[in-house]
């Protein structure tokens, strides 16, 4: 009788060590959670401004996934200025402008949201074109601008922005201005206006989607921009009412 008990313990015992051995494996093998992307892209169109709206304009903005956004603040940012023709200095100042004009208004004054959105490092990033979350083996935590050789024609810049369905939370994004353009910081004719560009970029990455009714070409989150066009720096009445919809 005390050999059968004992038997009986020991056989316990292992499959206890069993069971145990094999709920860490399959903890531990869980990956993580889903993820999808979203790339935008940033054509170039002049814009022909549509006659007034009866009544006056309310303003427009559209919400990336009806709603995805940042849950820790502040993002961080890097810029990396190789290949963009700029004085990386004078990047660096107008990165951070664009990006502080949708958390406190710091280029029109408008006020702002509570969260400190964004923070653009000091320090260059070292990411380049290639380097960029096209893919999600390429994800690592760091939004970065640079410039790179976009394969399309007429594509001023492209955003790419991964995002959690389950929780609606933005998790990357990465931008990249395309080198067929030349790029200016002071709204120079014949180039792209880097701070104009940049702040409608950022705005995708602080979950606010593209618009495209012709109504709406006032907002910084319109889909088109042009040559030399320096509009869409500070922000219109959709772009505030969205980015206070997502950060209060």
């Amino acid at each position: 009788m005390g050999m059968n008990l004992k038997r009986y313990l020991a056989t316990a015992m292992v499959l206890l060590i069993m069971v145990s051995l094999f709920s860490v494996v399959s903890v531990s093998g869980r990956g993580p959670p889903d993820l999808e992307r979203i790339i935008f892209i940033h054509p170039e169109k002049p814009v022909k401004p549509p006659k007034p709206p009866p009544g006056g304009e309310n303003g427009y903005f559209k919400l990336i996934v009806g709603g995805v956004k940042w849950k820790i603040f502040p993002v961080p940012v890097e810029a990396n200025p190789t290949t963009s023709g700029l004085d990386p200095s004078a990047v660096l100042v107008t990165i951070t402008t664009s990006a502080e004009e949708w958390d406190d208004g710091a280029y029109s004054g408008w006020g702002g949201v509570s969260p400190n959105l964004f923070q653009v490092s000091t320090q260059f990033s070292t990411k380049t074109y290639n380097d960029l979350a096209w893919t999600s083996d390429k994800l690592d935590g760091v939004n970065a601008l640079v410039w790179g050789n976009y394969p399309t024609a007429g594509v001023i810049a492209v955003t790419i922005l991964w995002y959690s369905p389950g929780t609606k939370t933005i998790v990357e994004f990465d931008i990249v201005f395309d080198i067929d353009y030349a790029w200016s910081t002071s709204g120079e004719a014949g180039k792209m206006d880097l701070q104009n560009i940049a702040t409608h970029e950022l705005g995708h990455g602080a979950g606010l989607d593209d618009l495209y009714q012709d109504a709406a070409y006032r907002e910084t989150m319109y889909g088109y921009s042009s040559l030399a066009e320096t509009s869409k720096r500070d922000l219109y009445t959709g772009d505030k009412q969205g980015i206070t919809k997502l950060y209060g």
